[in-house]
Formats: structure tokens, C-alpha cells, sequence
């Protein structure tokens, strides 16, 4: 099979490179081998083209680097464009939520799973689904229907009686079987781990694959055109591997372990200290990054471990784990070659993933044999005698050399991040450890944020502008498919702090339409340690740009969230370019 070639020339375009001033006049940008090899002139670049390179005329439109998702879920988003979809903009109400359901079905063999994803009762027109409308929709079937936050799902009666869930039905540590205050009995809503308790079919390659073409070509539409995939697993890298053979991976893989089981999602752990994999390991167009460990649950289903209650709550949340229980786990990862992403949103999982990386990395020396001792090189002799002071002080010096080495170079991460108290953001800075911000919630997400949290928390949440004044580096993220993969909804977040039915948030957050920019570009490469390849758009970087229809430094607030790429190119290959624009 012929693939498609990787050079290509831009000219004519205003070119937007976040690493350096914004110039207006209009540039060329030569790619070739999926390099970018000249920036200048429109002129100059004709000239330097690849004999077989395709030239593409901007018209004088806004050229950016290609838009760094730095969390989401490839696979879970795959697997959702083949499920039913019940997110609020498709099926708004219940009764909408149940004929989907109900079509699906009467499409599926006797007693088949039902699945669906997307509903958020927040955002729907009237009260969302319960047991009762599933039970309506699909009696012969059982119904697995996960909420957008992924924290929780609702399943019907059928599926209760499938995996055995009862009424006297324990809840399994770190989560929860919600129950009728009244009646004691089984509401259908799982939360957490408990929807560990569910069987739902095992994914195949085969339909893995289906739907990541679906996927790619999605993220590809709105200029993304790397993605951190932050619940990896044997099947998602096998599909990976799959594509990119065939030449089929228009989107570049940052793959992220899920280290231990949750849902549905398999414990890769064991299997990946047992390969000797380390982080960094593949191409540029797929390099693993880590493993990935969840404290807590979301903010919209009140599950985050918040310190104070949720409004109108007694309810801190959940959190997962005992600090004592998982700590020796984070600690033999760090100490055998690997990154570490912790999962925490509220506050209490926000300090107790910081705790987890400190003493990870302070464990680690241990575990690897760096406890501070040295050996002379062979066939020397120290004959000095060393006194106790010196030894100490040695000792001391070393563990902080260790800690260096494993912590603060590793750029460890905390997902989400989403209510870190001010000692936390000392702590993140000290650590170097990146504060992978999902301030893109706050559009899609925003109302149920208010409602649960309240104006004083929220104006706390998703720090933006406190991120970079304490000089964290803190790359927005979608979250997707909770929410979607847009990075310009994301943008509009982090500038306006406005939510998607237009209520202000706060006034306390907001950022710069240039930080919030290099927020998916600049910042994002730098967590994958590629801020000498990703994120720009000049010599020696990788050949991912995005032409825009309109300047986003030239809209209004407002149509931040209304922009859109018309071409998409990845690799040096356009991986997709508008209905009704020419590809050249």
C-alpha cells in the first residue's frame, strides 16, 4: 500500500508560532518528512519545496500548531461513537433517552448488553433517567448506561439481576450501590467501583478498531492532533500498533497505563513492571508515558473527595484508597523507570496524590538500592576516615540527588487538579509536577460545578490564571469523551470562565487567549518532554498545523467556542481539510 506523502508546503498564511511574537504578514512553512524544515517567506518556501510536495495557499488565514490534547480516553471514546449516544444535545429529555434505548434493542440478539454513554442529568430538560425508564426501555435486556463524568453509571433491572446485585449486596471498597433512603432498596446507580461489579462484554480489537477510525477522524476535524490517552491498555496499544502499520494513525499517541483495575477499565500494573517498560519508550507518533492511578470520582456526580461537603450535602465524596494501601505501589513504579499520573480532583485526593508522588519518590531510593551509600570505583581505596557528620550529610546529600532525579525531572502529573489548596500549589511548583488542568469542564460541566461547589469554591477551581502566576505548568485538557474533544471549548473556559448555558463562574480565573493557546500547545508538549518537537511552528518541529477559518486573536469572547479549523495537517499529511475548501 502506498502511503501518502509527508511533505507538504503552507503559503501565504499568518502563521501563529506561540514560542515566539505574533507577525501578522503572511509566511510560508516547508514540512518535509514530517519535519518542519523552512519558515519564511511564501516565496522562499515555494522554492524549497519537495519536488512532490502538495502547496497549499492560506489565503492569508491563521496558521497554528497542531492542538495538543493532554488527557482523554481514545478508547472509551471509541467505544462510545458505537454505542447509543445520550449525551444532552442528542437526547435531552427521558423520553428521548428511552426510544434510543429502546431502538437499540430491538436491534440486539435476546438478553444482549445495552450500552449507552453521555447522559448528564444536569444539562438535560426535566429530571434524568432512573432504574424505572431503563427497565421501560429495554425490560428483556440489560442496560449499562454511564454518566458523561465516567464515575458512574445507571443500570436497569435486568442487569442487577445478571451480575447478582441485591439489596443486602455490600458496597465494594471505594464505591457505592446507591439505595433508597427510605426502602433500602437497589436505585439502579452505581458509583465508582462498584460499577466493577458489572460484566460487561470484553472489548475486541476488531471493534476497538472500528471505532478509533472514528475516532481519529473526529479529533482530526478539530485540529487535534496529539492526544494523551490517560487509560491505556493492552487493547488500545494493540490498535494503536495496528494503525500505525498500516499507515492508518493520523493522530499522535501519548499512551498512559491504567495501572490498577476500576470499571472498565483492566490493571495494567503487574504487566508493565514486568515487561521493564519505561516511560518515553516508542516514536513520534506513538511514545509511552506512564501509569495512571485514580483517587477519587467528579465534581458533577459528587464523588470528588472534596474537603468541605457539596452543597446542600453531608457528602466529602469518595476517596479510593488508604495513602498506607497504595503508596508501596506508586513508590516501585517510580523506582522502576516510570512516570506517574494520580487522578485527584477535590481536595483531599489533590494532597494525597502529592503525598503519593513525595513519598514515591523518597521511597523509590530504597526500592532501587539508592540509599545514599557509595562504593569506591574498583581497585580504589578511600583510606580517609569519614566522620558521622559527613557520612550524614553525604546521605543526605544523595537522597535529595535521588529525589531530584525521580520526582522533580520525572514531571510527574496530577489529572484533573481540580481544588488544590494553596500549600498544594507550593508543592506542585517545588515538584515540578504538572497540574493537568480540566478547565474545560467549567463550559459543558459548569452549572452542576456551581450547583455542587458554591461561588467561593468555584472561583478556586481549575485555577487557571493562579496556575501560571505560581509558575506550574498546567496544559487544559477535554477530559473526553466527558466532554467533548473540542480544544476551543476549552479555550473559551479558560478565558471567559463562562458555562455552556452562559452563567459567569467567576472573574478571579480567567487567562489570556495566548495562554490559553499555549496552554494545547507549548505547555501540553512539555508534558510528554517534547517541547523541542511539539507545539510550534518552526524548524525542527514535527509538521502538525491547524489553518483556522478565522483569527482567534481578531473574534469576539464570545466566538472563542465557535471556532473551527478548515485544514488539519499531521505528520505532514493532511489528515483533514473542511467540505467545500480545496486541498490545495
Amino acid at each position: 500500500m502506498k502511503r501518502p506523502t509527508r511533505n507538504l508546503t503552507v503559503i501565504n498564511a499568518v502563521v501563529y508560532d506561540p514560542g515566539s511574537a505574533y507577525d501578522t504578514a503572511p509566511r510560508g512553512v516547508v514540512v518535509t518528512d514530517g519535519v518542519i524544515t523552512f519558515v519564511g517567506s511564501s516565496e522562499q518556501a515555494r522554492e524549497r519545496s519537495a519536488p512532490d510536495a502538495q502547496v497549499i495557499d492560506a489565503g492569508g488565514r491563521f496558521l497554528m500548531p497542531g492542538l495538543i490534547e493532554s488527557h482523554g480516553h481514545p478508547g472509551m471514546y471509541a467505544k462510545s461513537l458505537l454505542q447509543v449516544d445520550c449525551r444532552p444535545a442528542v437526547t435531552p429529555t427521558v423520553k428521548d433517552i428511552v426510544e434510543a434505548l429502546q431502538e437499540a434493542a430491538g436491534q440486539a440478539e435476546p438478553g444482549e448488553w445495552i450500552a449507552g454513554w453521555g447522559h448528564d442529568e444536569h444539562r438535560m430538560d426535566g429530571p434524568g433517567p432512573t432504574l424505572e425508564d431503563l427497565d421501560r426501555a429495554a425490560p428483556e435486556h440489560p442496560v449499562f448506561l454511564r454518566r458523561t463524568c465516567a464515575h458512574m453509571a445507571l443500570v436497569n433491572t435486568a442487569a442487577l439481576e445478571r451480575v447478582g446485585i441485591t439489596d443486602d449486596t455490600p458496597d465494594p471498597s471505594g464505591g457505592c450501590i446507591v439505595r433508597d433512603p427510605d426502602s433500602g432498596q437497589a436505585t439502579g446507580l452505581l458509583q465508582e467501583k462498584a460499577m466493577s461489579l458489572v460484566d460487561l462484554p470484553a472489548d475486541t480489537p476488531e471493534g476497538m478498531t472500528e471505532g478509533m477510525r472514528l475516532a481519529l477522524d473526529d479529533l482530526a476535524s478539530k485540529g487535534v492532533t496529539t492526544v494523551h490517552d490517560m487509560s491505556s491498555g493492552p487493547t488500545e496499544m494493540g490498535v494503536y500498533q495496528t494503525l500505525l502499520a498500516e499507515g492508518a494513525l493520523s493522530v499522535r499517541f501519548r499512551p498512559w497505563y491504567f495501572a490498577l483495575a476500576q470499571g472498565e477499565f483492566p490493571g495494567s500494573y503487574d504487566a508493565v513492571l514486568g515487561t521493564g517498560l519505561r516511560s518515553g519508550f516508542g516514536n513520534d507518533m506513538l511514545r509511552y508515558q506512564g501509569l495512571k492511578f485514580v483517587l477519587d470520582g467528579s465534581v458533577g456526580g459528587r464523588t470528588a473527595a472534596v474537603s468541605e461537603p457539596f452543597e446542600g450535602s453531608s457528602s466529602r465524596g469518595i476517596l479510593y484508597y488508604d495513602t498506607s494501601e497504595i503508596e508501596p505501589l506508586v513508590a516501585r513504579a517510580v523506582a522502576s523507570g516510570q512516570r506517574v499520573a494520580v487522578h485527584g480532583i477535590g481536595e483531599r485526593a489533590v494532597t494525597q496524590a502529592l503525598d503519593l508522588i513525595e513519598a514515591g519518590g523518597r521511597d523509590a531510593a530504597a526500592i532501587s538500592g539508592g540509599d545514599g551509600s557509595s562504593e569506591a570505583e574498583p581497585g580504589h581505596t578511600d583510606q580517609r576516615e569519614t566522620t558521622a557528620q559527613e557520612h550524614h550529610d553525604s546521605t543526605d546529600h544523595d537522597a535529595q540527588e535521588h529525589y531530584d532525579t525521580v520526582v522533580r525531572s520525572r514531571r510527574h502529573r496530577v489529572e484533573h487538579c481540580g481544588l488544590p489548596n494553596e500549600e498544594e500549589l507550593d508543592r506542585l511548583r517545588d515538584g515540578n509536577i504538572i497540574a493537568a488542568a480540566s478547565t474545560a469542564f467549567l463550559y459543558e460541566l459548569g452549572d452542576s460545578y456551581l450547583n455542587n461547589l458554591g461561588p467561593d469554591r468555584i472561583a478556586r477551581t481549575y485555577p487557571m490564571r493562579t496556575f501560571i502566576d505560581h509558575g506550574i505548568e498546567a496544559p487544559i485538557n477535554s477530559d473526553f469523551p466527558v466532554t467533548t474533544p473540542n480544544p476551543w471549548l476549552g479555550i473559551y473556559a479558560a478565558v471567559a470562565r463562562r458555562t455552556s448555558s452562559g452563567r459567569l463562574l467567576d472573574t478571579v480565573q480567567n487567562i489570556s487567549v495566548a495562554e490559553a493557546i499555549a496552554a494545547f500547545t507549548t505547555v501540553a508538549a512539555r508534558a510528554s518532554f517534547e517541547e523541542d518537537r511539539l507545539g510550534r511552528i518552526a524548524e525542527g518541529y514535527l509538521g502538525d498545523l491547524v489553518l483556522m477559518g478565522r483569527d482567534p486573536f481578531s473574534v469576539e469572547t464570545e466566538d472563542l467556542k465557535d471556532l473551527r479549523p478548515v485544514l488539519t495537517v499531521c505528520d505532514g499529511r493532511v489528515v483533514y481539510h473542511a467540505e467545500g475548501e480545496s486541498n490545495d
